[in-house]
């Protein structure tokens, strides 16, 4: 039985893989500000991860494209004219599902869509360019770009899962080849990666960033977010890519004092890692002086990741229904069945998971009276055999709510495998969440540094 590593208990850890140097090792905020030092340059930093991805890339895979020449000249340009924006040479990637005018972009289907080349960038992208980073390539994607496994491994022990679909997002800024790489999230896709690989994910509010020229799974649950390595890095990329200056991490301080807690209804299968950290987690915020408060959540939300499955698998029946008729062959037999269970929803069926998200919707804001924020679980566990994903349980009901939400890598289990929790918010409150997130992380710790 697995236990959490909590004070000065050894672990008993699994493989341990090589640390990565000073410069593969920093957040994005630590190389802007050795950037604005001058004490490292554009060209040393992009070096420095793509170093690192040839010497981990072929155990890990979270890479399907390096353009690693584009990548030298452009951050030679950089250093050369002198930046001129906060991001001008950041290391960046990003994932397969998101259009790049200058690279594949395969879509987690290679064997569909081999060196598909979009002609424009995806919104996000131009994005990026606009404001200076310097993209590296192309983070690897579950097959099909759904729950199901990927050529992608776990950094930590590859015999472990990454989760799916931001695996190689995932795997690649936690593993110190990137600081940063922009994925999506339909129900788990950006937390659960992050919390199995020891990186953070937050998924914002619904829209905030554009969901615009990436592979599309569900209108009303798809969202754009980072996975870096700190809350701080979090913040500086949300304020980059939305142009709210509420953002900043220099723009007020959180005001957190009431935290509510669920434990929902699969909180007794979670395991006992899981379930130790988590309590570890909620004494050391106790000792702080945040008020913690337990939450009774309506009925209705025992059934939210029911009502959530019936929306994407009714809308990925019909993204993907063109897939299906032309290349069944291609195509694994969990997703076609995944997709005709999405076939047996009707536009009632439909309909009616709407209204019940609606009524979900306003009952969290009736619960969540005088909190600040709520904290819960964020897997039911450390990342399990790469055979399977694992479990987006306690991910999948913000998703379904839009509420933006943070993972946070507070712990390990004795095997050296990443724990973390999970902090959510208010629609459109994402700075507030944010700034409650950094005053937690300074609480708590942030493993995603720990080899």
């Amino acid at each position: 039985m697995t236990q959490a590593v909590n004070g000065n208990t050894k672990a008993k850890r699994g493989p341990v893989r090589p640390a990565p140097t000073a410069l593969a090792a920093m957040t994005m905020a630590q190389g802007i500000r050795a950037l604005d030092l001058g004490k490292i340059t554009s060209e040393s930093w992009v070096l420095a991860c793509l170093e690192r991805i040839e010497q981990r890339n072929a155990e890990v895979k979270a890479w399907v494209h390096v353009c690693a020449q584009e990548a030298i000249e452009h951050a030679r340009q950089v250093d050369k004219r002198g930046r001129r924006s906060v991001f001008d040479g950041v290391p960046l990637g990003i994932k397969d599902t998101i259009d790049t005018s200058d690279m594949p972009t395969e879509l987690g289907d290679p064997d569909i869509f081999r060196q598909r080349r979009p002609k424009v960038d995806a919104p996000v992208v131009a994005r990026a360019r606009s404001l200076g980073f310097t993209l590296i390539g192309k983070n690897t994607v579950s097959r099909h770009a759904i729950m199901l496994p990927g050529p992608c491994r776990n950094p930590h022990d590859t015999s472990r899962t990454p989760a799916a679909s931001s695996a190689g997002s995932a795997a690649a800024v936690a593993d110190f080849m990137v600081p940063v790489s922009i994925g999506t999230q339909t129900a788990g896709s950006i937390l659960r990666p992050a919390t199995f690989c020891g990186a953070i994910g937050f998924k914002p509010t619904l829209d905030l960033i554009p969901y615009v020229g990436i592979r599309s799974y569900s209108r009303p649950l798809d969202v754009v977010g980072p996975l870096c390595r700190s809350v701080e890095d979090v913040q500086l990329f949300m304020q980059a890519f939305v142009g709210d200056p509420r953002f900043s991490p220099s723009t007020g301080q959180s005001s957190l004092r009431r935290l509510g807690v669920w434990r929902p209804r699969d909180w007794p299968s979670a395991e006992p890692c899981a379930q130790a950290v988590f309590e570890a987690s909620l004494q050391k915020l106790g000792v702080s002086g945040i008020e913690l408060v337990d939450l009774d959540m309506p009925d209705t939300y025992e059934s939210i990741g029911d009502i959530q499955d019936v929306i994407m698998a009714y809308d990925l029946a019909r993204e993907y229904a063109d897939i299906k008729k032309y290349y069944a062959a291609l195509c694994d037999p969990e997703l076609i069945s995944y997709l005709e269970l999405g076939e047996t929803y009707s536009d009632t069926d439909y309909a009616a998971a709407l209204d019940a998200a609606d009524v979900c919707r306003r009952q969290f804001y009736e619960v969540a009276q005088g909190i600040d924020a709520v904290v819960m679980p964020a897997t039911l566990g450390e990342a399990p055999d790469a055979n399977t994903t694992g479990s987006s349980v306690f991910i999948r009901p913000w998703s379904l709510l839009h509420n933006p939400s943070i993972s946070l890598p507070v712990g390990r289990s004795e095997n050296g495998l990443p724990l973390g929790i999970q902090l959510v918010g208010f629609l459109k409150e994402d700075p507030n969440l944010l700034r409650h997130a950094a005053q937690i992380e300074t609480i708590l710790g942030n493993q995603s540094h720990s080899v």
